[in-house]
C-alpha cells in the first residue's frame, strides 16, 4: 500500500504544481517591489506577507484535496463492505466533483436495492430450504458438508451438526460425486439404511467448486408400490382360488353324502370316504388362509386417541405371565394410534419374541420406548436366534414357522403404515437376537 503523505502522492504533485505556477508572479512582485523606492522595513514585510500568503494558500489547497479524497476513499470504502448509509457532500452543486459526488450516490443506492434483493432472496431461499419436502447438501472440494437444510437432518437422524462431516460418514459413496448422478441408491450408517433418489449438481463460488446433493427418500414409496402390488396379486388369488375352492368343498360334501348311502364294500367305501374328507378339509383350510390375507387389503381405517404409553405397555404385558418382560423405559407420554390394532402389533410382536427362543430356553425380551427424529419408536429386543432371511420379513406367503402363515408381520408393518409410521425388524448387534422397532409421528 502507498504512503499518502509522500511526495508522489497526487494532493502533493497538485500542491506543488500550484506553487510552481505561483511563484513566477510572486517573483516579479518582490522584483518590482524591490526596485521601487520604499522603506526596507516596508519592503520586508510586504515580502513576507506574500511569500506566507501563497504558502499558506497552497497549504490549504492541499489539505482541501486531501480531505476530499479521504472522504470519498472512505465512502467507497463503505460500499465495498456493505454499508450504503454513508455519502458524499452534497453541498457542492456543480463541477466534476459534483459530478463524481453524483456518480457515488447513485452507485450507492443501486447497490443498496441489489443488497436488499439478494437479502431478500437468500431469506426465500433459506425458507424454500427450511420448509422443502427433500433433503439438499452441498458439499466442497474435499466432500465435505458445508450447507443442509433440517430435512437433510431428519433424512439421516442426526441430531448434532452436520456441518464439517465427510459425505462418507452418512453413507454416501465419494464415486458419486465425481459426475452428475440421477439414480435410487442405498445409504447405510449405523442409524439408518434407506432407499434414496439421488440427483446430484455443482456450481462455482469464488472459483471454487461445490456439489449439490438432492435426496429423495423413496423408501416408504417403494414399501407402498411393493404393498399396493401384492394387493393386487391378493385380489386376483383369491377369486381365483375361491372360485375353484367353492365347488371342490361342495362336491367333496356331496360325494361324501353319496359314498355312506351307496351299497359299496366296507374298504372301498372307507377310503373313498376319508379322500373325500381329506379333499373337503383342504378346500375349507385353503380358503380360510385366502381370508386370512384378503384382510390386507380391508384394513379399517385408525381410529385414532391419545392414551398414555406407559400404561398401554404394562396393560399388554399382563398378557404374557410367564414370559420374562423386562421395561427399560420409565418415563410416561401420550402417543396419537388406534389402541386396539396398535395392541395387535405389540403382542404379535411380543409372540414372536417369545417363539423365537427354542423350547425349555431362558427367554428374555426388553421392551423400552423413546421419541427419536420426531418419531415415537416402541423397541422390543429379544435374545432368541435372530433373523435369518431379513430380506423376505415382510413379503406375504413367506414364514418360517411351522404352523404360520406369513401375514402376521405383513399384517402390523401395514397397520403402521396405516398410522403415518413404521415397522422395522433387524438382528441385534452386540448378542443374538432381534430388535422390532415400531414407530410412530409424535405430532397428532
Amino acid at each position: 500500500m502507498t504512503d499518502k503523505t509522500s511526495s508522489s502522492s497526487f494532493e502533493n504533485k497538485l500542491t506543488l504544481q500550484s506553487l510552481y505556477i505561483a511563484l513566477v508572479p510572486t517573483l516579479l512582485l518582490l522584483i518590482v517591489l524591490w526596485q521601487i523606492s520604499l522603506s526596507f522595513y516596508l519592503k520586508l514585510i510586504i515580502t513576507i506577507f506574500t511569500l506566507s500568503f501563497v504558502a499558506i494558500g497552497n497549504l490549504l489547497i492541499w489539505r482541501r484535496i486531501r480531505n476530499q479524497l479521504r472522504t470519498t476513499t472512505n465512502v467507497v470504502e463503505a460500499l465495498i463492505t456493505g454499508d450504503t448509509t454513508m455519502r458524499p457532500s452534497s453541498a457542492i452543486k456543480s463541477g466534476a466533483l459534483a459530478e463524481l459526488n453524483s456518480v457515488i450516490n447513485t452507485a450507492a443506492i443501486q447497490l443498496a436495492e441489489q443488497r436488499l434483493v439478494s437479502k431478500e432472496h437468500h431469506i426465500a431461499m433459506a425458507k424454500v430450504l427450511e420448509h422443502i419436502n427433500v433433503a439438499v447438501i452441498c458439499l466442497d472440494e474435499h466432500a465435505v458438508v458445508t450447507l443442509l437444510n433440517p430435512k437433510a437432518k431428519h433424512l439421516f437422524a442426526l441430531q448434532n451438526e452436520m456441518i464439517g462431516m465427510p459425505a462418507r460418514s452418512f453413507g454416501i459413496d465419494k464415486s458419486l460425486l465425481t459426475q452428475q448422478v440421477q439414480q435410487v441408491v442405498t445409504i447405510t450408517t449405523d442409524k439408518i439404511e434407506k432407499r434414496v433418489y439421488l440427483q446430484t449438481d455443482s456450481y462455482r463460488l469464488y472459483g471454487k467448486t461445490y456439489t449439490l446433493l438432492f435426496l429423495n427418500d423413496v423408501q416408504k414409496l417403494l414399501q407402498n408400490e411393493e404393498r399396493v402390488a401384492w394387493q393386487r396379486l391378493l385380489r386376483v388369488l383369491s377369486h381365483e382360488i375361491n372360485n375353484s375352492l367353492a365347488p371342490i368343498a361342495s362336491i367333496g360334501e356331496s360325494l361324501t353324502q353319496v359314498v355312506s348311502t351307496a351299497n359299496l364294500e366296507a374298504e372301498i367305501s372307507d377310503d373313498l370316504s376319508d379322500g373325500l374328507r381329506i379333499i373337503t378339509e383342504r378346500a375349507l383350510t385353503l380358503n380360510s388362509f385366502i381370508k386370512q390375507y384378503q384382510s390386507l387389503t380391508h384394513l379399517p381405517t385408525p381410529d385414532k386417541i391419545t392414551f398414555s404409553i406407559k400404561n398401554f405397555i404394562y396393560d399388554l404385558c399382563e398378557l404374557f405371565p410367564e414370559t420374562s418382560i423386562e421395561i427399560n423405559t420409565h418415563n410416561d407420554m401420550e402417543i396419537f394410534a388406534d389402541k386396539s390394532q396398535l395392541s395387535q402389533v405389540v403382542v404379535n410382536l411380543l409372540t414372536n419374541a417369545m417363539q423365537a427362543n427354542p423350547p425349555n430356553e431362558y427367554c428374555l425380551i426388553e421392551l423400552s420406548w423413546q421419541v427419536n427424529n420426531d418419531m415415537v419408536q416402541i423397541i422390543i429386543c429379544d435374545n432368541g436366534d435372530g433373523i435369518k432371511n431379513p430380506d423376505n420379513i415382510f413379503v406375504p406367503f413367506y414364514t418360517t414357522k411351522k404352523h404360520g402363515s406369513g401375514i402376521g408381520l405383513v399384517l402390523c408393518r401395514q397397520i403402521m403404515f396405516n398410522h403415518g409410521g413404521d415397522l422395522t425388524l433387524t438382528n441385534r448387534q452386540l448378542q443374538t437376537g432381534a430388535v422390532a422397532t415400531i414407530s410412530l409421528p409424535t405430532t397428532i
